[in-house]
């Protein structure tokens, strides 16, 4: 009776990554790092909205809910980066930054929108912030002047402003994300931007 012949086979990556002593990759730690890879464009395309927003716009939004209308103004600081391979990250800074040909030169070169520094007014209180795209961070937030001086309210009264303005930033991405999800987004709204864009080249 004839020996069986072994089959041979060609090694795997599991296999390569064995002989290597390399640690494998963990398939869901990779599953979700893809997936947050994926939707951070959104992030960088809601700044680049808003920038847009606030200069053409006018900032403003409705009423949504229990949400008062409120406006969004672009600060003095724009942080740009560069696509994969580019140069550096550009940081635009100056007391018109969200109006200025820079800001949009930068952009119609490619760059995406980073961090910017944002004002949010609704009513008589106003916060400045700071809007990373990396996990929407908010950083340097200044609230509006609060309006008790008891020991014990200005803690409530502060936590209460920061909820006002976390519910205020989700009205704005809603509104994004209505907007983009639209057919419109390409046909009428990136013609807008791009026109915006161009006029700043």
């Amino acid at each position: 009776m004839a020996a069986k012949r072994a089959i041979k086979r060609e090694p795997t990556l599991r296999d390569e990554i064995a002989a290597s002593g390399e640690t494998p990759v963990d398939a869901a730690a990779a599953a979700e790092r893809a997936d947050r890879e994926d939707f951070a464009f959104l992030a960088r395309e809601f700044l680049a909205w808003l920038c847009w927003h606030a200069d053409v716009e006018g900032g403003t939004f409705e009423q949504a809910g229990d949400v008062a209308p409120f406006a969004i103004t672009v600060g003095a600081r724009v942080a740009l980066r560069a696509p994969m391979g580019g140069v550096t990250d550009v940081a635009l800074k100056g007391p018109t930054t969200g109006l200025s040909a820079d800001l949009r030169y930068a952009l119609a070169g490619g760059l995406s929108v980073r961090e910017v520094d944002l004002a949010l007014e609704q009513g008589d209180r106003r916060w400045t912030f700071g809007l990373s795209a990396d996990n929407f961070d908010l950083k340097r937030v200044k609230l509006p002047e609060l309006l008790t001086e008891e020991d014990d309210e200005p803690i409530e009264e502060r936590l209460m402003l920061l909820g006002a303005l976390d519910a205020a930033l989700r009205v704005a991405f809603a509104e994004f994300l209505g907007v983009r999800a639209r057919p419109a987004w390409t046909r009428t709204t990136m013609v807008q931007i791009r026109e915006w864009l161009e006029a700043g080249t």
